[in-house]
């Protein structure tokens, strides 16, 4: 049955913590019945076949209790998750009402608004009020649907087989209010050391009660936040479509038809993100999770380091390997066309490509290479004319950089209170070189070991002395045709004309080594493709002579086959 609106506006979020509290304190009496029996069973010497009776009698009610308490310990986690979701029902609740009032309109409890002005222009004035009103009651019932299919799922698994609670670990406990925002306040470096001094069973634990906090936290370990990103899609997953189903009912309404094109927009990006979050389910359920991997099942690890949805589009790192353990841990950050629903499975392949190169040319076990597909930033759009503005303003970079040198001063960190240093190389490819060259810019010296890119407009500075990576560690590459996006970030060398301002061209560099260009092993390679040169075409097309942008050969460093994967290998495997 769906929730209604008379149900909804009456929801708070107290009553249902004071409800979890209620359950706690039901199993902590259940906990000490448990342990008084465990006591008895302890102390009894009895002999014969009626001790061993009673023995056997007090065990099976020692197991029921046990049993009931772990179940009752998932009824308080799965309310205890819901808090915060009616926490946020609550507020779109007043908001609406507020809305409403300041409409003069009064909202029945089916949720239809009805607007009681009668000053000039009344009609005019009461449709709009309505659709206003209508529209905040929308995203109230969106929001109320998914908390409520999200408590009834949680709920539904109670007691199943194979479900036990985090709350179960021995020395668990729930963070206040104040120790939540701390935490999220807290540099890469203070939370890895934070996080280093709880126990495994408090690590569970807050993965499991704060997912959202711990997911995309910097200097957690790769494991913790693969645990609670799984969580977080789940729940991203399905909030998402309770708003489309709240959205198509919305444009549908003839009420909210004011509001129409702007649903559509909401209904566009939603539909997006569910198509990214889709994509990611199936990534990662093609392997085992990192936390199985460390505790011994065999298959595949294969993490989600990061994701989130705010600015244009769904963000995510998928990790393959072990990126707590690994020795060589290689980070791929893509660029131009990015985007989680159309590349990412894309990107997962080429960067196992790149894992087992690193892995033959260094001559090392699989295990001893992680590689990240980090889509942790909102790229510009395709390699067309007309997102050439995204494609030459350092903006989306700046932005994506910041988040990038957070994951990697937070991998750093975590490491060095984990497994120990790994020797981390950074590839950045196209749009994404001048991303990680200003990343480079911003870790802390030490964190980036090899720095390689590839398809570059630009590195990100005009000083390559600001990269925070030693010379001799700076690599470069650009396949000789059909790359145009190779030095976008100005207009000729040398010249003083900044052109979008992305930083020098790596490929005209100095201080940067140059690694194999040649990539004409992969079997969709264009060798009949015009030159990459950016800067040829923007001189003959400033002197009024047509020359083609042609981007055939853009994105195939890491394909399988090029002799330019095998190089980069040898960076990420530290034997170049």
């Amino acid at each position: 049955m769906s929730v209604q609106w008379s149900q909804v506006k009456t929801w708070t979020s107290s009553s249902l913590s004071a409800y979890s509290g209620t359950v706690s304190s039901k199993r902590d009496r259940v906990l000490q019945q448990a342990a008084s029996i465990q006591k008895n069973i302890s102390a009894f010497q009895g002999q014969g076949d009626t001790a061993d009776a009673l023995r056997t009698a007090m065990g099976t009610a020692h197991k029921a209790l046990s049993t009931l308490a772990d179940d009752l310990a998932e009824v308080c986690d799965a309310l205890d998750a819901a808090v915060p979701n009616v926490e946020q029902v609550e507020s779109a609740v007043k908001t609406a009402l507020e809305v409403a009032q300041a409409c003069q309109c009064t909202i029945s409890d089916s949720g239809a608004p009805v607007c009681h002005y009668s000053g000039t222009d009344a009609e005019t004035y009461r449709n709009a009020a309505v659709a206003g009103v209508a529209m905040q009651v929308s995203n109230v019932m969106a929001l109320a649907s998914y908390a409520d299919e999200s408590l009834n799922r949680a709920l539904a698994k109670v007691g199943t087989p194979g479900s036990t609670s985090s709350a179960s670990g021995q020395g668990t406990h729930k963070l206040s209010k104040t120790e939540q925002e701390r935490f999220k306040n807290m540099s890469p470096e203070e939370r890895a050391d934070y996080w280093s001094k709880q126990s495994y069973e408090q690590k569970q634990y807050l993965c499991d009660h704060y997912p959202e906090m711990v997911g995309n936290a910097d200097g957690v370990e790769g494991w913790a936040r693969d645990r609670a990103n799984r969580i977080n899609l789940r729940e991203k997953r399905l909030a998402t479509e309770k708003q489309i189903e709240t959205l198509k009912k919305a444009i549908d309404d003839p009420k909210q038809a004011v509001y129409v094109t702007l649903n559509r927009q909401k209904l566009e990006k939603a539909e997006e993100a569910l198509k990214s979050y889709k994509v990611i389910s199936s990534s990662i359920g093609n392997g085992i999770s990192l936390e199985d991997y460390q505790h011994g099942k065999t298959g595949k690890p294969i993490s989600l380091l990061t994701l989130q949805d705010d600015g244009r589009r769904v963000k995510a790192a998928v990790a393959q390997g072990d990126v707590d353990n690994a020795a060589h841990i290689g980070t791929f950050v893509p660029g131009i066309g990015t985007t989680v629903n159309g590349s990412l499975k894309d990107y997962i392949r080429q960067t196992e490509n790149l894992r087992q190169a690193a892995a033959d040319q260094g001559n090392l076990a699989l295990k001893d290479v992680a590689t990240v597909a980090w889509l942790g930033y909102d790229a510009p759009g395709d390699a067309k004319f007309e997102n050439l503005s995204d494609i030459t303003s350092p903006k989306l970079a700046q932005a994506g950089s910041d988040r990038l040198a957070g994951f990697l001063n937070g991998m750093q960190a975590s490491r060095e209170h984990g497994a120990g240093d790994a020797h981390m190389t950074l590839v950045g490819h196209s749009y994404g070189s001048t991303t990680s060259g200003m990343a480079a810019t911003k870790v802390h010296d030490g964190v980036i070991d090899d720095l390689v890119l590839c398809g570059s407009p630009g590195m990100g500075t005009y000083n390559a002395s600001d990269l925070h990576v030693a010379e001799g560690h700076r690599w470069v590459s650009g396949v000789p045709n059909g790359d145009s996006v190779q030095g976008m970030g100005s207009i000729l060398p040398g010249s003083t004309i900044r052109w979008g301002h992305l930083g020098t061209n790596p490929m005209y560099d100095k201080t940067f080594a140059h690694l194999s260009n040649d990539a004409t092993g992969y079997a969709n390679y264009n060798h009949n493709a015009p030159p990459s040169d950016s800067h040829l075409w923007a001189a003959l097309n400033l002197a009024g002579l047509h020359y083609p942008l042609n981007f055939d050969n853009h994105s195939v460093y890491l394909e399988d086959g090029t002799e330019t994967v095998q190089d980069f290998g040898r960076v990420v495997a530290g034997v170049k």
